[in-house]
Formats: C-alpha cells, sequence, structure tokens
C-alpha cells in the first residue's frame, strides 16, 4: 500500500513523503478522452483557418503584398496568450486554460467574419492575432497530457496528444475547398466556410474541455508553487530540456529554410516541393508515438541523443544531395529526429518539476512560431507565386518557422 500512495503522490507532484493538501483527491482512470477530442478538433480548426488566411488577406486588400500579414499576426497572438494562459493555468487548472484558449479563437474565427463584410484588413489582422490563443492552446495540451499521466508513461501521453493534433490537421487541411463550396451554395462569401468551421471547431472543443474528464485539482496547482512567490529555476534538467528544445528547432528552421532553394537550383517545381514539405511535416509529427514509448523506456537523454544524431547526419545530407527523390526523403528523417527532440526535450522540461512550476516553464519555450504545419507547406508555394518564376527572398525564408511549434 505504501508504494500504491508514493505512485500517486509522484503524479501529482509531491515527493512520497509530503502529504496531500486536505480537500484533494488523488487522481484516477486514465487521460480523459475529452482532451483528445480537444485536441483533434482545435488542431483541425486552427489549420482550416490559417490556410485560408493568405486568400483571406488578398481578397480584403487586393493585393498579395499583405498575404503574410495574418500568419505574422496569429504567432504573435500565440506567443503572447501562451503567457497568459500559463498565468489561468496556475491560478484554475489546465483545463480551464486550454477552454478559454479556445473559446477566444471562436471570438477570432467570428471577428475575421465580420471584417471581412466591412473590407477591414487591421479586424482581419485582429481577428487572426486572437485565433493565436487556439494555436498556443494545441500545444500547450501535450503538458496537460504529462500531468494527467503516470511517471512511467508521461511520454507517451504527450505523444498521443501530439498524434490526435496531427489527425486533426489532416483532416482540417482537406475542409479547405468543401467548407468554401458549402459557403458558396449558401449565398456567403466563398470564404466565410472555413472559419465558420473553424469556429465550430474551437466551439465544440471548448465544450468537450468543459465537459468533465479526470484533470489534476487546482489545489495541488497552487500547492506547490513555492509558498515565498520565488520562481524555482528549471534545474539541470531543465536546463537540458530547454537547450533540446531550442537546438532542435534552430537546426530544423537553418536547414528547411533552405531547401526550396536548394530544390529550385535543381530545377524541382512547385509540387515537386510542396510534396517535400508535405513529407517533413509527417516526419515531424506522425512519430510521437513511437518518440513517447522511446523516451519511456529509454529515457528522455538517449533519446535526445538519438535526435541529435538524426537531426546532423539528416542536415549534412540535405545540403548535399544532388536529387528531389533523397532529398525528400532525407527531409522526412529530418522531421522525425525533429519529432525525437520536441518529446524528448518536453520530458526533460517538466518531468522534475511541480504541478505548480510548469506552466511558467512551458510558457518561457512556447515558440512565438507556432501555427500548424499546413500553412508551412503553403507559404512556399505563395512566395513563389507572387514573383513569377522567380524565387522571393522573403517571404520564402518564413514557411520553416511557421512550421516549428514547440
Amino acid at each position: 500500500m505504501a508504494n500504491v500512495g508514493s505512485d500517486v503522490a509522484a503524479t501529482e507532484g509531491l515527493s512520497a513523503g509530503q502529504a496531500r493538501p486536505s480537500g484533494v483527491a488523488p487522481r484516477r482512470g486514465g487521460m480523459p478522452r475529452e482532451l483528445w477530442a480537444a485536441s483533434a478538433l482545435s488542431g483541425l480548426a486552427s489549420v482550416l483557418a490559417g490556410t485560408a488566411g493568405a486568400l483571406l488577406a488578398r481578397q480584403v486588400a487586393g493585393s498579395e503584398a499583405v498575404a503574410g500579414l495574418p500568419q505574422a499576426m496569429l504567432v504573435a497572438g500565440a506567443a503572447v496568450t501562451a503567457v497568459g494562459l500559463s498565468l489561468i493555468t496556475r491560478r484554475y487548472g489546465r483545463r480551464i486554460a486550454l477552454s478559454v484558449g479556445a473559446a477566444t479563437a471562436v471570438v477570432g474565427c467570428s471577428a475575421v467574419v465580420v471584417a471581412v463584410l466591412v473590407d477591414s484588413l487591421p479586424g482581419v489582422l485582429a481577428g487572426f492575432a486572437l485565433l493565436g490563443s487556439g494555436s498556443a492552446a494545441v500545444m500547450l495540451g501535450r503538458y496537460a497530457a504529462a500531468d494527467l499521466a503516470p511517471e512511467a508513461s508521461r511520454a507517451r501521453a504527450m505523444g498521443s496528444v501530439l498524434v490526435a493534433t496531427t489527425a486533426g490537421a489532416v483532416v482540417g487541411a482537406n475542409l479547405l475547398a468543401p467548407s468554401t463550396a458549402l459557403a458558396d451554395r449558401w449565398g456567403m462569401p466563398g470564404l466565410f466556410g472555413p472559419y465558420l468551421v473553424a469556429a465550430l471547431g474551437f466551439a465544440v472543443a471548448t465544450g468537450a474541455l468543459l465537459r468533465g474528464g479526470t484533470w489534476p485539482p487546482v489545489p495541488v496547482v497552487a500547492s506547490v508553487a513555492p509558498a515565498s512567490g520565488a520562481i524555482a529555476g528549471p534545474g539541470r534538467q531543465g536546463y537540458v530540456g530547454l537547450a533540446v528544445l531550442g537546438v532542435s528547432n534552430l537546426v530544423m528552421v537553418a536547414v528547411m529554410t533552405m531547401a526550396p532553394i536548394h530544390l529550385h537550383h535543381l530545377g524541382a517545381g512547385l509540387g515537386t516541393v510542396g510534396l517535400i514539405v508535405s513529407m517533413h511535416i509527417a516526419g515531424m509529427f506522425a512519430p510521437s508515438l513511437l518518440s513517447g514509448r522511446l523516451s519511456d523506456r529509454y529515457g528522455p537523454l538517449p533519446v535526445a541523443a538519438g535526435a541529435a544524431v538524426t537531426m546532423a547526419a539528416s542536415s549534412l545530407l540535405v545540403v548535399a544531395g544532388s536529387g528531389s527523390p533523397p532529398i525528400l526523403a532525407l527531409a522526412l528523417l529530418l522531421g522525425a529526429g525533429w519529432n525525437l527532440g520536441l518529446v524528448a526535450g518536453s520530458v526533460l522540461l517538466t518531468s522534475q518539476a511541480p504541478l505548480g512550476e510548469r506552466p511558467r516553464r512551458e510558457a518561457r519555450v512556447r515558440s512565438p512560431w507556432a501555427p500548424p504545419p499546413r500553412r508551412a507547406a503553403q507559404a512556399p508555394a505563395l512566395s513563389w507565386r507572387s514573383t513569377g518564376t522567380r524565387l522571393s527572398p522573403w517571404p520564402a525564408p518564413t514557411w520553416p518557422v511557421s512550421a516549428c511549434w514547440l
């Protein structure tokens, strides 16, 4: 029985000998299905809304020069709201914080629709800034999964939520044409469709999160925060996690920024570039469950080392590649290495932190580069199309940054 009590205490962020605060019941059961459903729906809505952003801005402003502005506002909104959601988490718990993020994104979708009605580009951009809260909530959901899982399966829990998000993102990317056609059929501007569907997705996700499930009680989160108000440092393992996350993103961005230019010099067309980007993004998220299992079985440090070796080798080979097929395979491998680093780094960052400190750490590393992956594949095509046959230096270099989720 003592071992059972120690296990429960450990999953709640308490030491084995630390008394549980009064009024706090131990967590029971597995991960709430509501979290998986909300992750999938939010991923779907976030990708669908973001995919139509460049087209919508061009329609409202009448110029392709502003096509990248919605993306920039979404990124800025995600960075700012991540800090706010962290504060809400510390005060009210994970469920309320994620619900606020998704609900704010519903308001953002509504603001975009109203702005289109009055042909207001600033209104569209303001709506996208609010949509950033949905993007932030999508990726912060993996930390909620870690809180809800036992120590031995924390990485797999993160991976399962990432898989759910990816499944929703894949569906959302393919709803652009059907949702636009549906809006046309109803006598509305075609690009209303994606935002109506996205608003519905975020709204259902909000309802799913508020519905219930087994979540860490708020008193647990509050009880493990430093009584003096001092901010505890990440510690050695936390700093290693920060380094793994940062270096993984740095390497991936540095290599994939130049990949379209390299392919252009090799004579590759837009279709080939899009395929390679899509495969790279698949590598970034599809192996999440495997990365989680490896981290749980062998520990996050060996997995982080494997990520470093994989990314280093694939980066050198991508740069030296002389044809599209090898680069496609290596871009997929580079994405898989990034995924290993993402899961291992996240576990290192949070595994030894008490529940009350985790949201603060997550906000520190929450990247402003946080839009859904479909837009990363769209950006180079928009850049090439806006300049004819010549590859523009901007915003093409920003597309892999768009894919860089922390």
